[in-house]
C-alpha cells in the first residue's frame, strides 16, 4: 500500500495541484476488488485539501532534485523562488545550515534516525556528559542562528503539506523502518523531467543533464548522466554517501538493458528529454551505434571461439 499512496500522493502534489492533507490510516483503505480500472486503494474523508499552482509545482520538482543529490547552493536558488528565502539572504551562511539540518532528513528512518544523524553530527557521544553538553550547546547556536539570522518564511500550504508529507512517512516507516520520502520519490520527479515540456522543468532537466561536474568540466551533454536518468526514471537509482543520496553520475549495474533505455527514450514519456537533446542525437546515436556494435561482436566472439 505504501507505493500506490505514495505514487497517488506524489500525482495530486505535482500533477493535479490539489492534494489530500490528512492522509492517516484511517482515511486509505485497501479495497476488496479492484475497480472497474483496476485501483485497488482509495482515499476518503476529503475534508482538508490544499491546492498547488503549476509554478510552484515547478520549483519544488527543481527542489526534490536538488535535495536529493545534496546540491544546497542550488537548493538555496529553489527556496528563493517559492518565497521561503529572499533574494538577498546570506548563502554563505545559510548552506552550511542547510546541511545540518536536511541531510539527516534525506537520509530517511524518521524522527529516531534524525535524532541519531544529529548526534552523530554535533560529536554527542552517549556516555560522555561533556559531548553531550558542547554538542547542544552548538546544536542550540545554530538553531538561533536559523531563528535570529535567517529571515525565512512559510508559505501557507506549506504547513498543510508538511503535515501530509509527516503522516505519510509515518505509515511508511511502520513497514520500512529505513523509509525516507525524497529519496523514494526521485523516480517520479526523474519521469517528470522526461515528459514535461515547461521552461522550468526543462531547466530543471537542463541542469541534471549538462552541469558541470568535478571530474568533468566540459559544457556539452554528459551521455553517463542520460543514461543515470533513464534509469531512475524507471525506478533503478545510483546512489552516493552511503546510499543517501541520489548519484546523478550512476549508472546502475542492475538497471535498463540498452534497448529498454532506447524504448523509453523514443516513447511518449520522454517527449521533453528528447526536445532538449535535438542538438545532440547525432552524438548520442553514435553512442548506442558503438555500444551496440560492440555489444554484437563480444556475442560474435564468444558464439565462434571453440570449446577449450
Amino acid at each position: 500500500i505504501t507505493k500506490i499512496a505514495q505514487e497517488a500522493f506524489l500525482t495530486q502534489l505535482f500533477e493535479t495541484g490539489f492534494f489530500h492533507a490528512d492522509p492517516h490510516p484511517g482515511n486509505i483503505l485497501r479495497l476488496n476488488e479492484p475497480t472497474a480500472e483496476g485501483h485497488t486503494v482509495a482515499l476518503i474523508d476529503c475534508g482538508l485539501m490544499a491546492s498547488i499552482d503549476r509554478d510552484d509545482q515547478d520549483y519544488m520538482i527543481s527542489a526534490v532534485i536538488h535535495l536529493a543529490n545534496k546540491d544546497y547552493a542550488s537548493l538555496v536558488d529553489d527556496f528563493i523562488r517559492l518565497k521561503i528565502l529572499p533574494e538577498d539572504c546570506d548563502r554563505a551562511a545559510i548552506i552550511p545550515l542547510m546541511d545540518k539540518a536536511l541531510s539527516p532528513y534525506v537520509k530517511g528512518g524518521g524522527a529516531k534516525k534524525y535524532e541519531e544523524e544529529l548526534k552523530k553530527m554535533y560529536g554527542m557521544e552517549e556516555e560522555s556528559m561533556s559531548s553531550q553538553v558542547g554538542g547542544f550547546q552548538a546544536m542550540t547556536q545554530d538553531a538561533l542562528t536559523v531563528l535570529n539570522d535567517v529571515p525565512f518564511s512559510i508559505p501557507p500550504y506549506f504547513a498543510i503539506l508538511g503535515r501530509a508529507i509527516v503522516t505519510l512517512e509515518g505509515i511508511a516507516l511502520i513497514g520500512d523502518e529505513n523509509y525516507g520520502i525524497v529519496m523514494e520519490s526521485y523516480p517520479f520527479i526523474a519521469r517528470k523531467l522526461l515528459a514535461e515540456n515547461r521552461p522550468e522543468v526543462q531547466q530543471a532537466l537542463q541542469e541534471v543533464l549538462f552541469s558541470v561536474t568535478d571530474g568533468d568540466s566540459s559544457n556539452g551533454l554528459k551521455l553517463n548522466r542520460l543514461f543515470a536518468l533513464l534509469n531512475n526514471a524507471s525506478g533503478s537509482v545510483g546512489t552516493k554517501e552511503g546510499a543517501s543520496f541520489v548519484d546523478l553520475d550512476a549508472v546502475p549495474e542492475d538497471g535498463l538493458s540498452l534497448g529498454d533505455g532506447l524504448k523509453l527514450l523514443l516513447s511518449d514519456n520522454a517527449e521533453s528529454l528528447r526536445k532538449l537533446l535535438e542538438d545532440e542525437v547525432e552524438n548520442i546515436a553514435d553512442v548506442f551505434f558503438r555500444q551496440i556494435t560492440r555489444k554484437g561482436m563480444t556475442e560474435a566472439i564468444v558464439t565462434f571461439t571453440p570449446p577449450r
